[in-house]
């Protein structure tokens, strides 16, 4: 997305842009979200947007577009898997499993999903087919939507102009596999010493 293009369309349509690329994005309609806010972060930089507008419109986009996405899994997803779910290999048995494994690791999914592209489109549906407990999703939804918007649009208002945004978020992604794989490392040596002492 190039600096011209997300100037034309703030300057044509004001804040309302930001909520609706963000909103979009997260719902599953193609949009790049994390190269628009680093492109935000540097415009903020550069004294041509509103660092409280831009966040609040930013983190509404996310929020509402997680809760919406949470709606439709919960009231259209199950009924619409349970009836076509098997032309993509989706069946009864691995629809349930899957719904157990969000119960467990569903928390640090909707916290750091955002980071990884694809899963922040997925995880909120997921939500809403495992029947996560809504007052529990809205909460980590808030928390993980506010530290997603901020660290892209820190990122671009400190080094947007000095680094290329493919390597910003490269980079984002990188640190949250590095993650994942420690935290499965911890639990797995965590089982071994239980095992161990029984």
């Amino acid at each position: 997305m190039e600096l011209t293009m997300v100037s034309h369309y703030i300057n044509a349509f004001g804040y309302i842009t930001i909520f609706l690329i963000l909103f979009c994005g997260i719902v599953g309609i193609p949009a790049p979200e994390e190269s628009f806010l680093i492109i935000l972060g540097m415009f903020i930089a550069k004294g041509q947007l509103l660092l409280y507008s831009s966040t609040i419109y930013a983190c509404l986009g996310v929020i509402v577009g997680m809760l919406v996405a949470y709606a439709l899994g919960r009231y259209a997803g199950v009924p619409f898997f349970s009836k076509y779910g098997k032309y993509v290999g989706l069946t009864e048995p691995k629809l349930k499993a899957a719904r157990e494994k969000f119960h467990k690791h569903g928390k640090w999914t909707i916290l750091f999903g955002l980071f990884v592209p694809g899963l922040r489109q997925i995880s909120p549906y997921l939500a809403g087919i495992s029947h996560y407990p809504f007052l529990l999703y809205v909460c980590f939804s808030v928390i993980g939507g506010i530290v997603w918007v901020l660290s892209f649009l820190l990122l671009g208002y400190f080094v947007g102009d000095q680094v290329h945004i493919s390597i910003i978020v490269g980079g984002a992604i990188l640190f949250f596999v590095v993650y994942v794989i420690l935290q499965l490392r911890k639990k797995r040596s965590t089982r071994f010493k239980g095992s161990d002492h029984s």
